[in-house]
């Protein structure tokens, strides 16, 4: 016994070694990349939410109201004459700012002359903290370079190239020097305030460069517009210019001297919109562009279109911050892939004899061990590890299925006996529901939403009166096959069949937000496959063979009704009684699909392609309330019978006002329109005993 034991634990731990192998040989070559990416970008996503961006870091965005601005104040297209940037960064030099980062490339000579270059350089001269963008293509092209007097008096040059995933997501910047020798724009703004970096403590994803810590919107940075720096700059040298004219001397070297009494045109009198350059001492200084069909995007982890200016921001401040993100050690990956893979083979193993509800508790239980993984790699990434997440669970739930698999095949194997033997009697979908929930075959319903399908053949009785008993039965079988097969092609599920009669059901007892639509699109398939087969059917008959649908759509209780001893799934309620009076009264109206207002308003939430013609407000036996109902139709149909349903409509609303004559004699010039004639005779009847109280509802006297 003790060595049969033996026996089965090195098969066992043999197996779950391989699982191993198996689950980190798929790792290593990449079949979970796609998913341990979505994965990292849900934990980025959430955390992103939850850090504060370093407030030594300051963005200013050239957006649309910076543009209309310029273009009112000085008659400025795009581009902006460099003399703009100069000014800024003339500001930012008033501020002592730490540096100043243009995230755009000025590769060609301005459209506005040399002498506006000169300007831009000489203010970047003069500042000496200006970091000019390069970029490179691949690794092998050579870069795109500022222009020459903007090279020559730039502090650096930053590279923007990217380091994109294979789909295209940039969760990574460069750390390391371009071939030419520059660094990423964040870097090289870190270099010119601090004039080093110890770039061995930053730490490398594998697959090169850093992971990016993001914040999930730049709105989270207070980013200030090229207008509010412009406005303020322009202010300042207005208000200088007006000390020199008065006073002879400026402001800057009489500080004490009062500046609201000069100010400028470019703001209002709020303080609010003047910006001190002394608030951005020490800061590190991005420029981007934000406007409509100028900035550009990346996908990152946290939006799919998020301004690449961010991404440089962001990796500046996950510098500044120490906020960094490491990959785990391999051995660790291995450990947790392992782990996985012994708790679900040992849950696995503990239900393979077990009953169904066992089988539930314990499957909710694994559910519950995934989730806490999912949590717990939430929780490790705010504090800097990626652990595996989807390999892990997938190590897990294969050695749980694994496990579980030699109980499905002996005890499965009744399972599958009971699950074609039902298929005789049972939709799929119901089959389908009761395997996977078999708690439910017990005596009782549930209160949902569903549209409720009644079809019955016209003149049946008739038609059966004169077939033998094959003939009839081959007739209904070869009908109720092809309505059938298109009811559950739609989704439906068959409640039951009474002599040529269908009654279907959308929304149980699998929930469907579009059942209604999938309804009213079976019905008209219906109705077009019956035209289809009309040849061969009246070949059978002898006459016509023609169905009326009635749709219905409504709270209902679906479940499981009967005895204790037989039941069946089924409908019950008031939604499922007006779909019968419908297919009824079909009758009156000379029409052969009718549904209600709730159906057709649900089919069109769901973006039905059929048109609805409106008929009537009628009230069903046995109801005192008028229910809207319409015919749905193709719009072709729908279309091409314009005229007619105008003329319909006109003598309804005469007919609903009480003016019967009228009515009647708008309805008679209606030809060839079948409801049009019906209202005739119903306009004779009501001429002939003119209702007390009419309030323009139909009441049905037959069902």
């Amino acid at each position: 016994m003790k060595l049969k034991k033996l026996k089965s634990i090195r098969k066992n731990l043999i197996s779950l070694i391989a699982l191993t192998v198996l689950v980190f040989t798929l790792s290593a070559l990449g079949v979970f990349t796609w998913l341990e990416n979505m994965a990292y970008d849900s934990r980025m996503s959430f955390s992103a939410r939850h850090y504060a961006p370093s407030e030594e870091i300051a963005l200013v965005l050239l957006d649309q109201e910076s543009l209309d601005w310029a273009k009112e104040e000085f008659g400025w297209g795009w581009p902006w004459p460099r003399e703009a940037y100069a000014k800024m960064i003339d500001y930012f030099n008033r501020g002592n700012a730490a540096s100043f980062a243009f995230d755009m490339i000025y590769s060609e000579n301005s459209v506005y002359g040399t002498q506006d270059d000169e300007k831009f350089a000489e203010s970047s001269k003069n500042f000496g903290r200006v970091i000019q963008t390069i970029f490179y293509e691949n690794d092998d092209s050579e870069p795109t370079l500022p222009i020459l007097p903007l090279r020559d008096s730039a502090a650096l040059l930053g590279n923007v190239s990217s380091s994109l995933d294979s789909d295209r997501v940039a969760r990574r910047s460069p750390v390391e020097p371009s071939a030419t020798g520059e660094y990423g724009l964040s870097i090289s703004s870190y270099l010119v305030k601090n004039g080093t970096i110890d770039l061995e403590k930053i730490p490398r994803s594998w697959k090169g460069g850093m992971y990016v810590r993001y914040v999930d919107d730049l709105s989270r940075f207070a980013p200030y517009s090229a207008k509010q720096i412009l406005q303020s700059e322009l202010e300042i040298e207005e208000s200088e210019q007006r000390f020199r004219n008065e006073f002879g001397m400026t402001e800057a070297s009489h500080p004490e001297l009062d500046r609201s009494r000069y100010r400028g045109r470019f703001v209002s009198e709020s303080d609010d919109d003047f910006i001190p350059p002394e608030q951005f001492e020490g800061n590190y200084v991005f420029f981007g562009l934000y406007a409509p069909g100028l900035f550009d995007i990346c996908a990152t982890p946290v939006s799919a279109t998020y301004p690449g200016v961010g991404v440089h921001l962001c990796q500046l401040d996950t510098i500044l911050q120490e906020s960094y993100i490491n990959d785990e050690p391999i051995i660790f990956t291995i450990l947790f892939i392992f782990a996985a893979i012994i708790g679900g083979f040992l849950l696995g193993a503990s239900i393979s004899q077990a009953k169904i509800s066992s089988l539930v508790i314990k499957t909710l239980f694994a559910l519950l061990i995934c989730s806490a993984w999912v949590a717990f790699a939430f929780a490790i990434f705010f504090a800097g590890w990626i652990v595996p997440l989807s390999t892990v669970i997938f190590a897990f739930i294969l050695s749980y299925i694994t496990a579980i698999f030699e109980g499905y095949m002996t005890e499965g194997h009744q399972k599958r006996y009971l699950k074609a033997a039902f298929r005789q009697y049972l939709s799929p979908a119901v089959i389908e529901n009761l395997i996977a929930n078999p708690e439910k075959l017990n005596l009782g319903g549930e209160e949902r939403e569903i549209t409720a399908y009644f079809s019955d053949v016209q003149g049946f009785t008739s038609i059966s009166e004169k077939l033998t008993p094959k003939e009839l039965t081959d007739l209904l079988n070869n009908y109720l096959s092809a309505m059938t097969d298109i009811i559950l092609a739609h989704g439906g599920t068959i409640d039951k069949y009474e002599g040529d009669a269908i009654i279907a059901f959308w929304g149980a007892p699998t929930e469907q937000a579009d059942h209604a639509k999938r309804a009213v699109d079976a019905a008209l398939a219906c109705q077009q496959k019956l035209r289809d087969m009309q040849e061969e059917l009246t070949k059978v008959t002898g006459k016509p063979f023609v169905q009326r649908i009635g749709l219905n759509t409504g709270k209902a209780v679906v479940g499981n009704m009967g005895s204790r001893s037989r039941f069946d799934y089924t409908m019950m309620g008031d939604t499922v009684n007006l779909a019968s009076r419908l297919e009824g009264i079909n009758k009156q109206f000379g029409t052969y699909t009718m549904c209600s207002k709730a159906t057709m308003e649900s089919a069109v939430k769901n973006s039905c392609e059929y048109a609805f013609r409106p008929i009537s407000n009628i009230a069903v036996v046995g109801k005192k309330e008028g229910v809207q109902v319409f015919v749905p139709m193709s719009q072709y149909e729908y279309e091409n019978t314009a005229e007619k349903r105008q003329i319909y409509d006109e003598a309804y609303d005469l007919f609903v006002k009480g003016d019967f004559a009228k009515a009647k004699e708008k309805f008679a010039s209606n030809e060839k329109d079948a409801p049009s004639a019906k209202f005739v005779e119903k306009c004779e009847k009501l001429i002939q005993n003119p209702p007390e109280n009419w309030d323009g509802i139909l009441r049905a006297t037959e069902k």
